[in-house]
């Protein structure tokens, strides 16, 4: 435990000091409301920012927080789409995600590298004297891309360690004066010895509102180790949006067992989320309980206060009064009591957990050949012990394993001599659902069709030999274009999605913007400058199978300064 002491010492630390810095500009000139809030938890990681509402709207003026230069550009489809990483004499670096499009010295920079690369999806790090900008300067306009499914800015702050720090903390002030909600509060057995109200399961308390602020349950009749489990949220002022909390803490008689402060986290254990939340519970009803104590296998470096992990140890025949404080970043807060008698009955119900022939050991390669099929999980890919259920048939693999989380990818293979060879250009493994197939990441491997997935559920041998569907939307072939800003496209691709796209007028390649979400391609005219009148284009759209569909037709533009 001495390496967990020294995390806890450490974010007390931050905690102290986390007002000492000069105040930031607002990253937007409008009133702050959020949708997300800093460490909330997501599927898989927790949030590394604010979520900043537009009203709906994109092209809001995003300034730059401090004085600095951008030292890093990434634009991609998925993630924060166009994003921007600023350097500051502070120490902090400020992201600015889902961006529309820079200010016209960044977009002038930025497209010339992806022409250079001939490539949309670019990574690049500018020198500092490349682009500095000023503390409240327009550094670029608020947008939709990426992963974004709604017009908002992410603002993040980092420290050097690339570590997100909760931009609250650093003068970016959210109105709030709204008290958490606590929506429901749980009590867990944690060892063989243990019960709760003669149940050696999960009990879902009965909770009675005293007032705005407190709460409190019936008493609890328990023995051995028991872990208390809450399922909550935070509203600010004018926003209707469920966010996470700042802060929970838990005493028991009076002293701090637990607590964690959403300060600052690593990205590298942010997967960790999945040892926070009680798993199968979310995994069957898509809600998730914050459990109260720290498992073994839990690495998070958000802990600030923490006694024998947070367990409760109930003896017979005592008395407890478990206390749970819930806070938003403003302190507002709410409290739960719960009281707690030690009491052992005379017989408890046996537990039974299933147990099947595959069982995959957390600490070692655990290897399973299921007829054609193979199953490979690395060490580490789990954080405990657990037993599959495997079915295996000709071309499809029933694995299950309820409620259990992975932290890494396992391998399914299969061989491709099993495949007829007319078919082996086109196959692919897909998780397949009652509705429809998924494309699960497949490489050929020695002979081998192999995928690497974090889903369990039902794989099968699947088959993409159609190309991707190209069509122009603003335009006709053999159109006058003089008058267009944009050429757009819609390209889709029904199974397995789209690989790689490119675009070329008179043999040049021209930078295609992709928004997978509408499917769209779009080339803005400003790019190049055309010479004559009469153009050809050229469009080749490739999926993950490697199908291939060409789009071509000719086009007449002017421009306007040859008129």
């Amino acid at each position: 435990m001495p390496n967990r002491l020294i995390v806890v010492l450490f974010l007390i630390f931050s905690v102290v000091l986390h007002g000492q810095t000069d105040t930031l500009h607002s990253p937007l000139n409008i009133p702050l409301y959020l949708s997300g809030t800093f460490g909330e938890l997501r599927t898989n990681h927790f949030h590394s920012g604010l979520d900043i509402k537009t009203n709906g709207q994109e092209g809001l003026p995003v300034f730059a927080v401090d004085d600095g230069y951008v030292y890093r550009i990434k634009i991609s489809h998925n993630g924060y789409g166009k994003a921007l990483y600023v350097k500051h004499p502070s120490g902090l670096i400020s992201v600015y995600g889902h961006l529309k499009y820079f200010n016209d010295a960044i977009e002038r920079y930025i497209k010339r590298k992806q022409y250079k690369k001939q490539s949309f999806e670019i990574e690049v790090f500018p020198y500092k004297i490349e682009l500095p900008v000023k503390k409240g300067e327009i550094i670029a306009y608020s947008g939709n891309t990426g992963g974004s499914f709604g017009a908002h800015l992410h603002f993040e702050l980092r420290n050097l360690k690339e570590h997100p720090l909760n931009p609250m903390s650093y003068g970016i002030h959210i109105d709030d004066h709204i008290k958490p909600v606590l929506k429901n509060a749980f009590v867990y057995p944690l060892d063989s010895q243990a019960h709760v109200n003669q149940l050696r399961q999960r009990v879902k308390l009965n909770i009675n509102k005293i007032n705005d602020s407190v709460y409190v349950s019936d008493t609890v009749l328990a023995s051995g180790k028991i872990g208390i489990g809450i399922e909550a949220y935070d509203l600010q002022d004018k926003s209707y949006n469920r966010n996470g909390l700042y802060r929970i803490k838990m005493k028991v008689n009076g002293l701090t067992v637990y607590e964690h402060v959403m300060e600052e986290f690593s990205f590298f254990n942010s997967h960790y989320i999945n040892t926070l939340i009680d798993y199968p519970y979310f995994e069957k009803y898509k809600r998730r309980i914050v459990k109260l104590w720290v498992e073994p296998y839990n690495f998070l470096e958000i802990y600030t206060q923490l006694v024998n992990d947070g367990i409760v140890e109930v003896d017979a025949g005592k008395n407890y009064q478990i206390q749970i404080i819930l806070s938003d970043f403003n302190n507002n807060n709410v409290e739960l009591k719960i009281p707690v008698f030690g009491y052992m009955p005379n017989r408890l119900p046996e537990i039974t957990r299933e147990q099947t022939p595959y069982k995959v050991i957390a600490g070692q390669t655990t290897r399973f050949v299921i007829g054609d099929w193979q199953l490979d999980f690395l060490p580490k890919t789990a954080y405990f012990d657990f037993y599959l259920s495997v079915k295996p048939d000709i071309d499809k693999l029933d694995i299950e394993a309820s409620g259990i989380p992975l932290h890494r990818s396992f391998l399914v293979k299969y061989p491709l001599q099993k495949i007829a060879r007319n078919k082996q250009k086109y196959v692919y493994l897909a998780r397949k659902s009652k509705k429809r197939k998924y494309y699960t990441y497949s490489v050929r491997k020695n002979d081998s069709l192999v995928a690497y997935t974090k889903r369990f559920g039902t794989y099968v041998l699947a088959y993409d030999s159609i190309p991707p569907v190209v069509k122009p939307l603003n335009f006709k072939p053999k159109a006058n274009l003089t008058d267009y800003q944009y050429l757009k496209f819609k390209i889709f691709d029904k199974q397995t999605g789209i690989k790689s796209y490119n675009g070329y007028i008179d043999n040049r390649w021209i930078l295609l913007e992709y928004d997978y979400k509408k499917n769209r391609l779009t080339y803005d005219f400003s790019d190049m400058q055309l010479k004559g009148y009469k153009h050809r284009l050229k469009l080749i759209v490739v999926d993950k199978l490697g199908n291939r569909q060409v789009y071509q037709t000719i086009f007449y533009r002017k421009e306007t300064n040859n008129q």
